[in-house]
């Protein structure tokens, strides 16, 4: 009898978390699919389901870099669509996310990096799992614990003039608040030189950009793709494949479209107040006909000592539209202007061209 009820409970959990869950998306921006929906059926065969339902739903609906699709927004505008300017999130629709799944996936990629977590050492956070894949639709509870394990230990760190975190953490740590914030065009650390940064975002675009181009093999180990600097990040057994699609079968047969969306989150970010500061727009150009200088770089921000609130604001669809209405060339062009050069095969000696007056300093 107990057993019985005990069932019960559990059905009826699921049924009510199912029904908070879609009556909550059903008016909100979040219906539209996860990029990756895999391990969230994945995560049906972990340890936590019906609190995974609870952490599915309070993750995507309440953390402004899950909930807020204007990467997406920026990307889909760039690809093309009819969406008047100042309303690049009209462009963010169900038929158009599963059109370009992967290519989003990689641009989504790193806010959320999918990794394994350490079985002999596994963290001591309430719902994690060792034997399903981090990311946060898989293991929400996880990964807000662990997102926010990040953000208190950086902050007791932040005298140091050094990253809080680097090769040996996990990658939600390194990319958020440690050595990777490059990725999201941000300093490792408040006092790095905009010119440090810019070259650690540099030796990524290459890398990036070798991967999208098909040029840098995908199953050598990254230590040995005779990059040292590339490789003091990544000193351990890890390949591109393992890099971008731990855990996440369905997207490795296009990791070309994997890199060169993360290329274009980093490319987006850089023209966010939260991650970095520009000059104003001149009218110049970038030697390419047609593609245009954005304002230079002055600053790069650290997210360690930032108010989370104040960074959230500047990483809304609002702030996207208020954007691309007064700034000149804006994220989406930038944007566009790499995908241009991507499709037309342009080498990384011609891409690197533009990058280095895109991110003048």
């Amino acid at each position: 009898m107990q057993q019985s009820r005990s069932r019960m409970r559990l059905r009826a959990g699921v049924v009510f978390w199912t029904a908070l869950i879609t009556a909550s998306s059903a008016t909100a921006f979040q219906v539209l699919p996860k990029v990756s929906d895999v391990d969230r059926k994945i995560s049906t065969f972990g340890r936590n389901p019906v609190l995974d339902y609870l952490g599915q739903w309070f993750v995507g609906s309440t953390i402004p870099i899950m909930k807020s699709p204007v990467h997406e927004s920026i990307t889909l505008a760039a690809i093309g669509c009819n969406a008047s300017l100042g309303f690049e999130s009209d462009c963010v629709t169900i038929e158009a996310v599963k059109e370009h799944r992967v290519l989003l996936y990689g641009v989504r990629w790193p806010d959320d990096p999918p990794f394994q977590l350490n079985s002999k050492s596994p963290p001591r956070i309430k719902g994690c799992d060792v034997s399903v894949t981090l990311r946060s639709t898989s293991q929400p509870l996880c990964w807000w614990g662990m997102f926010s394990d990040a953000g208190a230990q950086a902050k007791k760190k932040s005298h140091v003039k050094a990253p809080a975190f680097g090769p040996g953490d996990y990658m939600l740590y390194r990319s958020h608040y440690g050595d990777l914030q490059f990725m999201h065009s941000m300093g490792a650390y408040d006092g790095e030189t905009a010119g440090e940064t810019v070259d650690r975002m540099k030796m990524w675009a290459e890398f990036l950009w070798g991967v999208a181009a098909g040029t840098t093999p995908t199953g050598t180990f990254i230590r040995d793709l005779g990059n040292s600097q590339l490789a003091a990040y990544f000193p351990g057994d890890i390949t591109a494949t393992n890099l971008f699609a731990t855990g996440i079968v369905e997207v490795r047969k296009d990791l070309d479209k994997v890199a060169i969306g993360a290329l274009l989150h980093m490319v987006q970010d850089s023209f966010s107040n939260a991650h970095a500061e520009r000059g104003v727009d001149t009218g110049a150009m970038c030697g390419t006909p047609g593609f245009a200088k954005p304002g230079q770089i002055q600053k790069f921000r650290s997210y360690t000592k930032q108010s989370s609130t104040t960074h959230d604001e500047a990483d809304t669809p609002k702030a996207l539209g208020l954007h691309t209405m007064q700034i000149s060339p804006s994220a989406v062009d930038a944007s566009r202007s790499f995908l241009s050069m991507w499709k037309e095969k342009k080498s990384w000696a011609e891409a690197s061209v533009f990058f280095d007056c895109v991110f003048e300093c």
